[in-house]
């Protein structure tokens, strides 16, 4: 606990955006971040673990999909006195303080949740946390810190994407405009939030072993096309087959700006924007008339690939120009439009990010350290008036891809998330061995 507590000290002395709260707009002031005096440790981390019976009931897996499900659904609240993010750390095998299920082995299995409001972070703030986190952990240092932590009067701001970044630029090419009122978009039952209290967000996680990931990657660079836009295609495929006729699909995939913005690389911040994504009805036909798994669907699957590629290699090519943010400003009032969409349809079917292969521990301290890393996950909570859902992916160096799959329960059938998964696996696991391969 105490060195834990050291670690997480310097995660924070280190990264100015843990240091604020997050103030809600009023009629009388805009929303704004609010430089905390004191950060306490009571108020950011959180300890938790599970009974002998809750152990043999639930693996691994399902024990952290649990947490995560759990943890989607709060709320960080109280910005004026409490920064915006939260760690949990899970014990598997038992509770803190007692003797773990465990201990009769050489390793203490941990789960650490990075819980954080969008408003500050990122997904790749979220590696960039635990990248801290794990560097001052495996660091001796002795020296005594004394939390809470008091922060400095002149610490600065987080770094806000509009103020070093002109997202309103246009030129004439802009085409950006998109129209969120089409009727045969795919994306579940209307938008609906009978409470804050009854809102559940559900998650389902597939596992891609190394040596899978490498074939898969192969498959990718034989064919010039990204593992991003491989699974865009699956999912496009995936949906084609699931959902009934006369739709079409529409995706938003993130990408990073911090190759404009020049912020460091480890900075916790939110420097995201993203490609809007359109795949017509014409598509899932054509997906529709090819015998499954056959090299005739794999032919469209790459096409998808090769598509995507092409786009976002000129939407970053010409970003900030025509970026999407650019309809955002101007907007007075959020509140008032946002809750008038309840009950009305989504705009988005799903949202894609792919983090690549991260390194979170740097490897000259692997060997020895004593915190090391299995896998690596990233989620967000199920969307309420965003995507049906989101499939967020990521690996790291000698270890799995994970792909975590997100969504407000209740706004999809659970059977095509879980069957979407399944698929998933079946066809990352198989390599497209079934399928005729590139000569």
């Amino acid at each position: 606990m105490e060195r834990f507590g050291r670690a997480l000290y310097q995660t924070v002395q280190y990264h100015p955006s843990l240091c604020y709260g997050i103030v809600d707009k009023t009629p009388d002031r805009e929303a704004h971040f609010l430089r905390l005096k004191v950060v306490y440790k009571e108020d950011v981390a959180e300890f938790c673990g599970q009974t002998p019976e809750e152990a043999r009931q639930n693996d691994d897996d399902t024990s952290t999909i649990k947490l995560l499900e759990k943890s989607h659904a709060r709320i960080l609240s109280e910005g004026h006195c409490k920064p915006a993010w939260r760690v949990v750390v899970f014990k598997h095998g038992g509770q803190w303080g007692s003797e773990s299920q465990q201990l009769g082995q050489s390793v203490q299995k941990l789960s650490i949740a990075f819980l954080a409001s969008h408003a500050i972070a990122d997904g790749l703030s979220h590696t960039n946390f635990h990248r801290t986190f794990f560097h001052f952990f495996n660091s001796s240092q002795p020296e005594e810190l004394v939390w809470p932590y008091q922060v400095p009067r002149d610490l600065r701001c987080p770094i806000l994407l509009e103020e070093v970044v002109d997202l309103q630029a246009r030129d004439e090419n802009d085409n950006t405009h998109i129209n969120y009122d089409s009727t045969n978009i795919w994306s579940g039952a209307n938008m609906f939030l009978p409470s804050i209290e009854e809102y559940e967000s559900g998650l389902r996680l597939v596992n891609l072993p190394l040596a899978q990931l490498g074939k898969v990657l192969q498959f990718c660079k034989s064919y010039k096309i990204t593992l991003t836009g491989l699974i865009h295609g699956l999912l496009v495929t995936y949906l084609s087959r699931a959902i009934a006729p006369g739709h079409m699909f529409r995706a938003v995939i993130p990408y990073s700006m911090r190759h404009i913005t020049k912020v460091a690389d480890d900075e916790i911040c939110n420097h995201a924007s993203a490609l809007v994504v359109d795949s017509p009805d014409e598509l899932a036909s054509a997906i529709r008339n090819t015998p499954t798994n056959s090299s005739q669907e794999l032919e469209l699957i790459i096409g998808i690939a090769t598509d995507y590629r092409r786009h976002m290699a000129a939407e970053l090519a010409r970003s900030p120009k025509n970026n999407v943010w650019a309809g955002m400003f101007g907007i007075e009032d959020w509140y008032g439009p946002s809750l008038s969409q309840l009950g009305k349809k989504r705009a988005l079917t799903y949202e894609l990010s792919n983090f690549g292969n991260v390194e979170m521990i740097e490897s000259d301290k692997l060997q020895d350290a004593p915190l090391s890393l299995e896998k690596v996950l990233v989620s967000q909570c199920g969307s309420v008036t965003g995507p049906l859902f989101c499939c967020n992916c990521i690996s790291i160096p000698g270890g799995p891809m994970t792909i975590t799959l997100t969504w407000q329960k209740g706004s999809i059938e659970e059977d095509i998330i879980n069957n979407f998964a399944e698929y998933l696996t079946e066809r990352l696991l198989a390599g497209f061995d079934s399928v005729s391969q590139k000569e």
